[in-house]
């Protein structure tokens, strides 16, 4: 029973720490990507945040499989490391002990895995691509940053805005 408890706790301790770093990395790397997109004027600016939401939900899956299986193994080998396993092995715990706290931490995670890549993933990437189509469809001059030449789609004009007005209503 302690045996168990005290690695279920460790197996989420790490992988709630893993999950955490790997999503830091997703969501600047994403960041950044979507960030290139706005200064390049693919995107508007205010279609970052969204775009960075919709890609964070399709990551998940991803991200939840890799810190699964880091923290499983990241716990085997520190108890290797740390010379746990010669306590646990002279105290009548094989290896085999380890498979049940192993699927009980396994078991809830790949639940959740599989739901978000059947459901939530496919949604994602649906309204990302119809938000695209709908910033697509917007008209050419709602696409224009300040200080950026930017071509119209059927490459006819060329349009340049110095700055834009504060507010338009006055």
């Amino acid at each position: 029973m302690i045996f168990q408890r005290s690695l279920l706790r460790e197996f989420t301790a790490t992988g709630i720490a893993t999950f955490l770093v790997l999503l830091a990395i997703t969501i600047t790397t994403q960041l950044i990507r979507f960030l290139g997109f706005a200064a390049r004027g693919n995107i508007s600016s205010d279609a970052v945040l969204t775009f960075l939401g919709f890609a964070s939900l399709r990551y998940l899956p991803h991200l939840l499989s890799i810190a699964l299986f880091i923290s499983v193994l990241m716990s085997l080998t520190r108890s290797y490391r740390d010379s746990e396993m010669v306590v646990w092995f002279t105290s009548g715990q094989g290896l085999t002990s380890w498979i049940r706290p192993v699927l009980i931490y396994v078991a809830p995670v790949t639940a959740v895995i599989a739901i978000l890549s059947f459901f939530l993933s496919p949604w994602a990437i649906a309204k990302a691509d119809s938000y695209r189509q709908q910033l697509q469809s917007r008209d050419d001059i709602a696409a224009i940053s300040p200080g950026v030449f930017k071509e119209s789609r059927n490459a006819a004009r060329v349009y340049f805005v110095e700055k834009l007005a504060a507010n338009l209503a006055t």
